[in-house]
């Protein structure tokens, strides 16, 4: 949900900047006293979870158009006002709902975790479905409910309803592509907005390789022409027009994800976990991919990641090393959304020399964290953290007492975006322990893909923890599988670095890491020549736990539908797109996706998403039209509205 949303006054960047130092001073203070209370305290019990973005899209058949109401605010306060009934029937978990960036979106969650046992995955697909149904509930006609990260046209002319124009000279955004109507109401959302920008001094500035196609120069040409007449001509000379130019945080932010939090045993078991998944982070965006067009334009790369990163990117030239640093700067090698920068377990499995990427920290923060026993490793992490400003202050929430209150320390943490995070119990609330939360997956059409990935993702640090699996491999190498990862068809197309001696073996704290390079299908699959692939490590974990049945039966569908996907045999759904694209009658081999190529697109996942079609191409008759057509049925609560 963006980070915190507390109601108050929220502080523009010249004021905010004043108190980034008392921030990081009682936000150290506040992660302190967290460990100190939380750190010895005995296992906790496992619980997990999924969030779940949408985006509500509506379609026009007489005119054969798309665009994005506006309506989220609206529709959440009637979805609160109904998810009191849901726990009372047969829902299994009921609902959360929660706020997102852009007035276009829905974040909805589980509303009580799921536990470790492996009836709760059964749970899973048919909460994602329900969810689904409550959103049709309060959609007006023509309106739709659609799980892709990204709107196709979005920042195109007049792609929101009600129609607004972009501002340039306003005082949010100063997007050339979007109005700053777009952006939730929440007074928390348009500050980190405006203060991105003008910490780092200029718009953001977001570029996306193009799709080479026969007349992609003519696509590339009419948006230089259209900038020039939006801003002039020496406004735009500057810019990378030769790419897909984006401007403005909700490009970013406006576009949805799929994420998940697992509650660990203890704080040593979460760092473990956490280093794990930042490892395994960039073969799930790769396997998700679901972002092939921005801006109407089709793109060379196949998923969000980077234009997130590009979109929040608030460092200066100076942190960005295109200038000389002024007193007190740094040169930040990323962006605050980024991959991570160092591992954090204490386990003899995580080498020294593991970390080699360049990791700057906050002397003096790390200093402290030292100073009051913090070890090297993890007081190196929240340093890095450190490193950033604030970029939402409270005049209500500047004094808090440290020992009951971490908005501070979240201030900083919720807002250093990577694959995963690190999460500290919260205050006040010692059922939740400490957590890892996975963020690198992309949202992909039907609830059956998306739980088909969650019950992956889920099973797989089940094995990580039970078979003490090791993916360690050096940081750079994890930064080259991201770099990887965006390239249009990964899948097929790339070869990603996986380390071979993942299980247990005598020695192995010294072990060197037997890296080599793989396809995303031999990683998952096995390589046939001894490799033991993912899927095989979870069916292992499977067989010690018993699971046989229809269980066992609902959770191999999953892993064949995943295992068929690596291959390369069933298309992600990036190249799913792509392809309806590039087959389009009206498709001019400009790169360009027309308003009627983006109706007709989403009118086909709607139909996907909802069963009315087969859809075997993408799915490969695993995800049954039976289930999905159930998104399209009433609730099952049968309860009153507010």
């Amino acid at each position: 949900t963006m980070g915190l949303l507390e109601a108050g006054t929220p502080m523009d960047w010249e004021e905010a900047k004043k108190y980034a130092d008392h921030v990081r001073k009682n936000g150290l203070e506040q992660f302190l006293a967290l460990y100190r209370k939380h750190s010895t305290l005995g296992p906790s019990i496992l619980r997990w979870g999924d969030e779940v973005e949408y985006f509500i899209c509506r379609l026009c058949p007489v005119d054969e158009i798309t665009w994005l109401p506006l309506r989220a605010h609206e529709i959440l306060q009637e979805l609160d006002g109904f998810r009191e009934a849901l726990p009372h029937t047969n829902c299994a978990k009921g609902i959360t709902w929660h706020p997102e960036y852009a007035q276009w979106m829905l974040e909805a969650t589980p509303g009580q975790p799921y536990r470790e046992n492996v009836e709760d995955l059964l749970e899973v697909e048919k909460n994602m479905i329900l969810r689904r149904q409550c959103v049709q509930r309060y959609l007006k006609q023509g309106e739709a409910v659609l799980t892709l990260p990204v709107f196709p046209r979005i920042g195109t002319p007049e792609f929101t309803r009600p129609k607004h124009s972009p501002s340039p000279d306003g005082k949010v955004s100063q997007s050339a592509y979007i109005p700053d109507e777009a952006i939730n109401p929440h007074p928390r959302f348009a500050t980190l907005t405006a203060n991105i920008r003008k910490r780092r001094g200029e718009k953001v500035c977001i570029s996306v390789p193009v799709f080479q196609d026969e007349n992609t120069a003519d696509t590339l040409a009419q948006q230089k022409q259209d900038l020039e007449q939006r801003l002039g001509a020496a406004a735009v000379k500057d810019l990378p027009l030769d790419s897909i130019y984006m401007d403005c945080m909700a490009f970013g932010m406006g576009a949805g994800c799929l994420q998940m939090t697992f509650q660990a045993q203890d704080v040593c078991s979460a760092r473990f976990l956490y280093d794990q998944l930042a490892i395994i982070a960039p073969y799930m965006l790769a396997l998700t991919a679901a972002s092939p067009i921005w801006k109407g334009i089709l793109a060379d790369t196949d998923v969000r990641w980077d234009v997130i990163s590009a979109s929040v990117d608030d460092r200066p030239p100076a942190e960005r090393g295109l200038a000389a640093l002024g007193e007190g700067q740094k040169t930040i090698p990323k962006s605050r959304y980024s991959s991570i920068d160092c591992f954090i377990s204490t386990s003899c499995l995580n080498q020294d020399k593991f970390n080699d990427v360049e990791c700057v920290v906050d002397a003096e923060a790390k200093q402290k964290l030292l100073d009051d026993g913090i070890d090297d490793r993890l007081a190196t992490h929240i340093a890095h953290l450190f490193i950033r400003d604030p970029l939402v202050v409270f005049h209500e929430k500047l004094e808090q007492d440290n020992a009951t209150n971490n908005d501070h320390f979240e201030n900083l943490q919720s807002t250093n975006w990577n694959t995963v995070r690190f999460k500290v119990p919260p205050v006040n609330q010692d059922n939740i322990q400490w957590r890892v939360e996975f963020r690198s997956m992309e949202l992909n059409l039907t609830d059956f893909e998306n739980a088909a990935h969650t019950v992956f993702v889920m099973l797989l640090t089940r094995s990580i923890v039970s078979e003490g699996l090791n993916f360690y491999m050096p940081i750079s190498y994890v930064d080259t599988n991201m770099k990887r990862a965006h390239s249009r068809s990964a899948v097929r197309r790339e070869k990603f670095w996986v380390r071979q001696n993942k299980f247990k073996q005598d020695g192995e704290c010294e072990a060197e890491p037997q890296l080599v390079e793989m396809t995303l299908g031999e990683l998952i699959n096995g390589d046939g020549s001894g490799f033991v692939g993912l899927n095989q490590c979870i069916r292992r974990h499977l067989d010690l736990l018993d699971c046989t049945g229809d269980t066992r039966a609902h959770i191999e569908r999953y892993l064949d539908f995943i295992g068929k996907r690596a291959s390369g045999e069933l298309p992600t759904t990036a190249e799913w797109i792509r392809n309806f694209v590039l087959a389009h009658p009206e498709y001019k081999k400009d790169s360009a996706v027309s308003q009627k190529i983006n109706y007709d697109l989403l009118k086909l996942c709607l139909e996907v998403s909802h069963g009315d079609v087969e859809g075997a191409d993408l799915l490969g008759g695993f995800a049954s039209t039976e289930s999905r057509k159930l998104a399209m049925r009433p609730p099952p609560c049968g309860a009153a509205t507010n």
